[in-house]
């Protein structure tokens, strides 16, 4: 995707009063300007504050572009891709949403075919965690943003669309999830992105943040670890996996019905009856065995009637073996298959009872694999953008020392492992407030220039932090000038 600075001169005027910096903004990071260096590669992994739906499955990506118009960086999303796959980022609000109240939604966001696309914000009460990248056409959006509440711009506005919304809030919410809910059939679809510039959510009666907004925002901001589904959201679902994966762990017994605990039951199928007994002697709650319990009819009626009927007959068996032999209840899942999967002759009497049946299977954990501790992340190199190379107090490099320039680009390696992180910084001469304006205006002037030199894959982040950070005391001209300086990270072998 090429942007270019042209759609900042049309955007402005449109965008000029969706201020993310409002403080009645309830999202942190609205315009995805900071930046979080993950613990897993000690790299730019994603936008402070925000986190994929699916990070062990596809991460999501954010990039610097000087066509953005709140600030330099953009988020982007998959919107659709093979298998239906897509993509979702989330963050959690600085205040909750109140049910029964009034909010407008605003996102500056575009496509690569230039056309108004259709987003869903989904409210929540909690984080919602994948282990794939698959839509989540299953959870409704609160609110969807498309072609008709795009307001008016200019042809030459570029991919960027400005869309509101006012809404009345359904109920409460703490968390916010953006993405495509729409559902989606698997096929191969051309991979098609969503580049989101900025969000905002602001009641319509304003009044200050909550009182616990700066802690949450603290919290996020201090969040690191950002490629691993957090464990208390998934041991159910991996659990679920590790069983489909790997059947070698799983007996399973097929039985009539719950009758096989009664003698009459025993002495007709005493095999089953034996393996049984085996399988309840070395049950153990503590162990983490998942019992799986499915039943099956095909009697004569309706589908929904021999759903019914097979999950009735699954949960007599459960019973017995929670209530009588010390089954964990949490243990043991319950399934109602109804005739949709007969497996016997379906067009004889005979065969159509023996599709009548109950399914138990025993699921013992894999022993843990002995982990292996990961290499360490390889150390970031960092150049260093003397004061000396830019024009006296300007963010105008100075053209004639291009070659001292070329000289420390020319040690920037290129290839896909690379991130590239570009941080500007001045002395504690002036006000606070000039000093991260210049540093902002210097690190984007060596952003461009690397753009100009086939760099612009590799720029991650881009971003002026002022007087933070001085490498030497401010107290002499020799310590002021090291402090003015430009810095290029350079990530290797990152995400």
């Amino acid at each position: 995707m090429k942007l270019t600075y042209r759609h900042i001169v049309f955007l402005i005027p449109v965008l000029g009063r969706f201020a993310t910096g409002n403080a009645q903004n309830l999202i942190a990071n609205p315009s995805f300007e900071d930046v979080n260096i993950c613990t897993e590669y000690h790299a730019p992994c994603n936008p402070s504050a925000w986190v994929s739906v699916s990070p062990e499955h596809m991460r999501i990506d954010y990039l610097y572009s000087g066509a953005a118009v709140e600030g330099v960086q953009l988020l982007k999303l998959m919107y659709r891709g093979h298998g239906g796959m897509c993509n979702y980022a989330q963050s959690r609000l600085l205040c909750p949403v109140v049910a029964g109240r009034q909010y407008k939604i605003t996102v500056v966001a575009g496509s690569e075919s230039h056309e108004t696309v259709e987003i869903g914000i989904r409210l929540d009460t909690t984080w919602i965690y994948r282990l794939a990248a698959v839509p989540l056409d299953t959870l409704p959006p609160t609110i969807v943003l498309g072609g008709g509440d795009a307001l008016p711009k200019n042809q030459e506005d570029g991919i960027f669309t400005r869309m509101e919304k006012v809404f009345t809030a359904p109920a409460g919410a703490t968390h916010i999830i953006i993405g495509n809910f729409n559902k989606t059939k698997r096929s191969n679809y051309a991979k098609e992105y969503l580049y989101i510039d900025s969000i905002g959510l602001e009641p319509l009666d304003p009044q200050p943040l909550c009182p616990e907004a700066r802690a949450v925002k603290d919290t996020l901001y201090a969040w690191h670890h950002r490629h691993t589904v957090p464990r208390k959201y998934v041991i159910e679902e991996k659990t679920k996996v590790e069983i489909k994966k790997d059947k070698r762990h799983c007996l399973t017994l097929t039985v009539k019905d719950e009758s096989i605990f009664t003698p009459k039951g025993r002495s007709k199928y005493p095999e089953t009856a034996v393996r049984l007994d085996s399988i309840i002697r070395v049950y153990d709650p503590y162990a983490g065995t998942k019992v799986i319990v499915t039943g099956y009819a095909f009697k004569p009626g309706t589908a929904e009637y021999n759903k019914i009927l097979s999950t009735v007959q699954a949960q007599k068996l459960k019973d017995v073996l929670v209530y009588r032999h010390g089954f964990a209840m949490d243990d043991v899942d319950v399934y109602g298959r109804g005739n949709m999967e007969p497996r016997y002759d379906t067009t004889t009497e005979a065969g159509k009872e023996e599709n009548n049946f109950v399914e138990i299977e025993f699921c013992h954990p894999k022993p843990p694999p002995v982990a292996a501790l990961p290499p360490p992340p390889p150390v970031p190199d960092t150049l260093v953008i003397p004061d000396v190379l830019f024009r006296f107090n300007s963010s105008e490099l100075n053209t004639k020392l291009f070659k001292s320039l070329d000289s420390l680009v020319a040690r920037i390696p290129r290839h896909d492992t690379i991130q590239l992180q570009i941080l500007g910084y001045t002395d504690n001469v002036g006000t606070e407030a000039y000093n991260l304006n210049l540093s902002r205006m210097r690190a984007t002037a060596v952003a461009e220039y690397l753009k100009g030199k086939g760099l612009e894959k590799y720029i991650r982040h881009v971003s002026g932090l002022g007087e933070a950070d001085p490498v030497a005391p401010n107290d002499s001209q020799e310590g002021r000038q090291r402090n003015r300086r430009v810095e290029i990270i350079i990530y290797k072998g990152s995400d």
